[in-house]
């Protein structure tokens, strides 16, 4: 059964890094996603203010909520809205009654144009837009038709977020109703150009996408390096052991990495010290062994000889002799295993020595005593 290969080092950074970018990415496009609410939420609890506001002055100084009485009011309360690009009111039936825009203009007003792009609704954030190429009466028409509506069948209890993008222009209006002794009277629609909101979102998209190739650029760089100074060297190492292991005529090369004078140098200096060391072992013991049966051979013949010849000698002085040739050849066969027995076991212990510092001055001392 062939052993599934383990992908590499380089390919488990990779994959990591990857992980780790996609997990990045999907934070980032949250983020990216709820920057504009957020900032548009900040605009609008700033409207809310202002409407509340509005409507303590209305309450305080008892101001009908009708064409004539808001239009004496705007006069002298500029001042709440000196921040707000637009202050409109409306009656119960969804019809404009007030602007502010009537401090600057004249009664026509009511008939301004406004062009409205888009068009959204969510739960309390409405965006209202059509692509709109009419006249600029009938944009006018169209979009008081929308707010009403908006006013009839979609403003609840919370107050409504609206986004306008106009030409180049992006703004935030919020329409809430105003409420005099607990009763509803009408609604206010505050207006607030906002363009810095896009700006924001803009430098903040512009500043995650340099940091993202910045850090892809980093993670490339550190990638390229790792594999060409760390896992290539290595997978060459692997290479040239498994070509020892399986005795190939062809050994891979290191020679290259011999000139390192990092960790991959001495890691390569030292697998190739003990590759020499174990093939030194390895014929050293096959000399050995060579040895060993070449000096065993010979008294085995003479043992051999000797016993054949104890068989046809009827003599007893002849057998004694024959005897004692038996009994020296069996001794000479009993060292020779004796001494190759404790040189093995001599070459064992060295080899699990320990190399140790030692005072070649006392050692000279010593042998000069003695």
């Amino acid at each position: 059964m062939n052993q599934k290969k383990s992908p590499s080092i380089l390919r488990k950074f990779l994959l990591f890094n990857l992980l780790v970018f996609s997990v990045l990415g999907l934070f980032t496009f949250i983020y990216l996603k709820a920057i504009q609410p957020n900032l548009v939420n900040i605009k609008s609890t700033n409207h809310l203010i202002v409407i509340k506001n509005t409507t303590d002055h209305l309450q305080r100084l008892k101001i009908e909520f009708n064409e004539k009485g808001l239009s004496s009011f705007l006069l002298s309360a500029r001042f709440l809205f000196q921040s707000l690009d637009r202050v409109q009111f409306f009656n119960l039936s969804g019809n404009l009654i007030g602007d502010t825009n009537m401090l600057d203009i004249d009664q026509n007003v009511f008939s301004r144009s406004e062009v409205i792009i888009e068009q959204e609704i969510n739960n309390s954030s409405i965006i209202i837009g059509d692509n709109l190429k009419d006249s600029k009466t009938n944009d006018s028409l169209k979009y008081y038709k929308e707010v009403k509506d908006i006013i009839l069948n979609k403003l609840r209890k919370d107050p409504l977020i609206i986004e306008n993008k106009i030409k180049n222009d992006f703004f935030v209006r919020t329409l809430d109703k105003v409420l005099i002794k607990k009763k509803i009277v009408g609604y206010i629609l505050v207006s607030e150009q906002a363009n810095e909101i896009t700006v924001a979102v803009k430098e903040r998209k512009n500043f995650i996408i340099r940091t993202v190739l910045a850090v892809a650029l980093v993670i490339l760089i550190f990638s390229v390096f790792l594999n060409k100074y760390i896992l290539k060297p290595i997978s060459f190492l692997v290479k040239y052991t498994e070509s020892i292991k399986t005795k190939s005529n062809k050994l891979v090369n290191i020679d290259n990495f011999f000139i390192r004078k990092d960790e991959i140098g001495t890691l390569t200096q030292s697998i190739h010290e003990m590759t020499l060391d174990l093939q030194k072992r390895t014929n050293r013991a096959e000399t050995f062994s060579t040895d060993l049966a070449h000096e065993i051979r010979n008294p085995l013949a003479s043992l051999k000889g000797a016993s054949e010849l104890l068989d046809k000698t009827t003599e007893q002085k002849d057998r004694e002799k024959l005897l004692n040739i038996i009994n020296h050849d069996v001794e000479r066969i009993e060292r020779l295993i004796t001494d190759y027995t404790q040189m093995l076991k001599d070459e064992a212990s060295l080899s699990r020595e320990k190399m140790s510092k030692i005072d070649l001055n006392k050692i000279v001392r010593n042998v000069a005593e003695d």
